[in-house]
């Protein structure tokens, strides 16, 4: 009995850690009022992890990029990319990419981490996380 129980437990860290990663869909959320706003797929392509915007919830105040320049401007946030080059530190953290503020179209420093399985800490900053604006996304499920 006491081996099943073991292997039960050994069973169930796996498939936990095995799931609890950056990647996915997530609900994003307003760096100012923390309301969902979007639902941003997170993946890795050339070993970098990025973030691209695949809807827009009820609450979005903001559906273009008036503040982009070049490219982006005007654009739909409908397919945008808002997270950018960033290097996995594991599987619970990138670090060192970029986020996009679409509500004045800045690109900030960033790092993200895994707070919780289904919470993710999202960092953008100048200079230092410390220093910057931290937002917490919701995993869809």
């Amino acid at each position: 009995m006491k081996h099943l129980i073991f292997i039960s437990l050994v069973f169930f860290t796996l498939m936990t850690t095995l799931d609890a990663q950056v990647t996915g869909m997530w609900k994003s959320t307003d760096h100012i009022d923390d309301t969902e706003r979007s639902i941003v797929w997170i993946y890795e392509l050339n070993g970098k992890i990025y973030g691209k915007v695949e809807k827009l919830l009820p609450a979005a105040t903001i559906t273009h990029c008036t503040g982009c320049e070049g490219e982006l401007k005007n654009k739909s946030l409908i397919g945008m990319t808002i997270l950018s080059d960033l290097k996995r530190s594991s599987d619970d953290k990138a670090i060192e990419g970029k986020v996009l503020d679409p509500s004045n179209g800045k690109w900030y420093s960033c790092d993200i981490e895994l707070e919780s399985r289904d919470k993710l800490k999202v960092t953008g900053y100048i200079g230092f996380p410390m220093l910057g604006k931290t937002m917490y996304w919701n995993r869809l499920k």
